[in-house]
């Protein structure tokens, strides 16, 4: 089983790569010693409308990537769906939870179960002025899934999604992006959030008011152009402006 040190191992391995193949073959390997079977790390485009800078990473059965062009099920599936109203990963088993399953994709999960698919867990990714992602776990049909293993499965799955940013963002010669700074008072802020610090916490503990500790996250989350907290967090971890042990102290 899948140990802390072995997500820390994932991230800095994931930061030297440079090549999608090598993160794919790095992203299968951690996806086996978390417990899981296959993985999907995906920018939501429609397949006819593909672009060179999306990122897309998949092991899922070939019997089922090719059901999914051939049917279309990519228009509607409803994981992608759900991700498009869910902040928060969720187990596939909940997604009816999450929105209304019409009749094809009701259709689409027995599909899907029909090619070997079991249960899963997805984690959603929102860049703004990007195509909606997502990292997706998934078991063949009658394994069980991983429970304890979920909180990891969420990290390594921000962290490879950010990873294959880069990569493909190299790849189209486009000129890379400078390291966001952050101001001490942003970083503070952020550290504490990282540790699971309320704004009301962080500001009793640096002595400022809870809405100027919202405000200093808020800016943090601006100058990265993300989100949500989580992924300001992952962001500033995969850019070692935080560390781990800035997080676990």
């Amino acid at each position: 089983m899948a140990e802390f040190r072995d997500v820390q191992q994932f991230v800095r391995d994931a930061r030297r790569l440079t090549r999608l193949a090598d993160l794919e073959t790095l992203l299968i390997g951690m996806v086996d010693t978390l417990g899981f079977d296959h993985v999907a790390l995906v920018h939501h485009f429609s397949v006819r409308a593909k672009s060179t800078e999306a990122v897309e990473v998949l092991n899922y059965p070939q019997a089922w990537q090719d059901l999914i062009v051939d049917r279309a099920y990519f228009t509607d599936d409803p994981i992608l769906t759900a991700c498009q109203t869910s902040a928060a990963a969720f187990r596939w088993s909940e997604v009816g939870e999450i929105i209304t399953l019409s009749p094809r994709q009701q259709e689409i999960l027995a599909s899907a179960t029909l090619c070997g698919l079991g249960e899963g867990f997805t984690v959603p990714v929102v860049v703004p002025g990007e195509f909606l992602g997502s990292c997706s776990f998934g078991m063949r049909d009658g394994r069980i899934l991983p429970e304890t293993m979920l909180p990891a499965a969420q990290y390594v799955g921000c962290f490879a999604f950010e990873a294959a940013r880069r990569i493909q963002r190299a790849a189209q010669d486009t000129r890379g992006e400078e390291r966001p700074r952050l101001t001490g008072r942003q970083f503070d802020c952020l550290v504490l959030a990282a540790q699971g610090k309320s704004d009301w916490d962080i500001g009793q503990l640096l002595g400022i008011s809870h809405l100027t500790a919202h405000q200093h996250i808020e800016d943090a989350k601006r100058r990265y152009g993300v989100a949500s907290r989580t992924q300001l967090i992952v962001r500033a971890l995969f850019d070692n402006q935080i560390s781990f042990q800035d997080v676990i102290r």
